[in-house]
């Protein structure tokens, strides 16, 4: 059965995908977003999973990069107005604080946070030595640390902000198609349902999967890592006592990389937990199945103690209740930037989140649809033309 054709179809159901999708269709195009639902049982899904599958993601307009914060500034800027005209609330701006060390491997890191901060006048609140104990006491970060507090920082849902971004392009007359492509032909797309799409062109918006399973004319050059994160959970009294607990992105003593934490956030499950992820190294998966196996799993167990580790060390006050770990996926691009690009007449290719794209997805999916309707997006002003390399 060959479906109705659209002018475009973005295949990728994700935090990109989604937002791709919304910004071509309240621009008045015929929109088709391809995607499976979240699995109800993993262990038996047999199609692509996604990393959004999350009840918490960091948010902050500061970044290393001054691409990255001037992408994430305009994301950010958007979040009240999709929560207003969907009346879906994914953001809590608890403020985010980014730390690092003086002196060390990742030395840098810190002062790359802060010199962006100051060169793209993003607002900022700079900590370092007895300030940054006083104001931050729930955490024991290593001496010599130094710190950006950002006020815009904080927290999002990513299933919410996803569900945002998917009411908005229904109600823009977009057409949501819950199963995944199989495979391209120019324009056409098979279903793993066995009809056919037909489109006017089509957006590949699929993460780790364009590399692992790709739809574009080559293969993405890109690293799919299988990561792994830890779930501590606490108690609600817990919880109460770090309400002004703001994320946080910080450097261990000595530490070969950074690690992301979370406050407390409800999980679906009903129970409280604090998020902490983070690998200097990790697995890659070069093929679906390897990326789809993964995702049937809890992650590495040994990835989970050094999280346990890391968390135990940072909070050592910390009451945890008990712990779970859980399979991810991070998409690293060989330039360090999404990929966004119309290819030619028939697909353009939005992918690549680094690691930090979730928080930027408003801004990506808008880039997307820029690239898909023949735009220039190193015309966009964020510095950078997000031109992809391919295998």
């Amino acid at each position: 059965m060959t479906l109705a054709q659209v002018d475009f179809a973005v295949v990728g159901r994700g935090l990109m995908g989604t937002a791709c999708a919304w910004h071509l269709a309240q621009a008045g195009h015929g929109v088709a977003l391809i995607g499976p639902d979240e699995p109800v049982e993993p262990a038996t899904h047999s199609g692509p999973f996604g990393s959004f599958h999350d009840a918490g993601r960091i948010t902050r307009a500061i970044a290393r990069d001054p691409v990255w914060a001037r992408v994430s500034a305009r994301s950010i800027a958007r979040y009240a107005d999709l929560s207003e005209r969907t009346g879906i609330a994914f953001y809590t701006p608890c403020g985010g604080l980014m730390a690092g060390t003086s002196d060390g491997p990742l030395a840098h890191v810190a002062t790359e946070f802060l010199d962006t901060a100051a060169s793209l006048g993003l607002a900022h609140e700079r900590l370092s030595g007895a300030d940054l104990v006083a104001r931050m006491p729930m955490f024991r970060l290593p001496n010599g640390s130094r710190a950006a507090l950002d006020p815009l920082g904080g927290v999002i849902d990513p299933r919410a902000m996803r569900r945002a971004h998917e009411h908005a392009a229904r109600a823009a007359g977009a057409e949501v198609i819950a199963t995944h492509a199989l495979a391209r032909n120019g324009t056409d797309l098979l279903l793993a349902d066995g009809r056919t799409l037909s489109a006017g062109h089509v957006v590949v918006a699929t993460g780790g999967w364009a590399s692992a399973a790709p739809l574009t004319p080559a293969r993405p050059a890109m690293e799919v890592c299988l990561r792994t994160i830890l779930l501590a959970e606490v108690t609600k009294a817990e919880a109460a006592r770090l309400a002004g607990m703001p994320s946080l992105i910080y450097v261990t003593e000595g530490g070969e990389t950074d690690h992301y934490l979370l406050p407390p956030l409800r999980y679906p499950d009903g129970k409280l937990y604090i998020k902490i992820g983070g690998e200097a190294s990790s697995p890659e998966a070069r093929d679906a199945d390897t990326l789809n196996a993964w995702f049937k799993t809890e992650g590495s167990r040994a990835a989970g103690a050094m999280l346990h580790a890391a968390l135990c060390q940072v909070m050592p006050d910390l009451e945890i209740v008990g712990t779970a770990t859980g399979a991810c996926a991070v998409t690293f691009t060989s330039t360090g930037l999404p990929y966004v690009a119309r290819l030619d007449d028939a697909v353009t290719l939005l992918t690549g989140g680094n690691g930090a794209g979730a928080k930027c997805a408003d801004e990506l999916g808008r880039l997307g649809a820029v690239a898909a309707l023949g735009g220039s997006v190193a015309a966009e002003g964020l510095g950078a033309d997000f031109a992809p390399v391919f295998m």
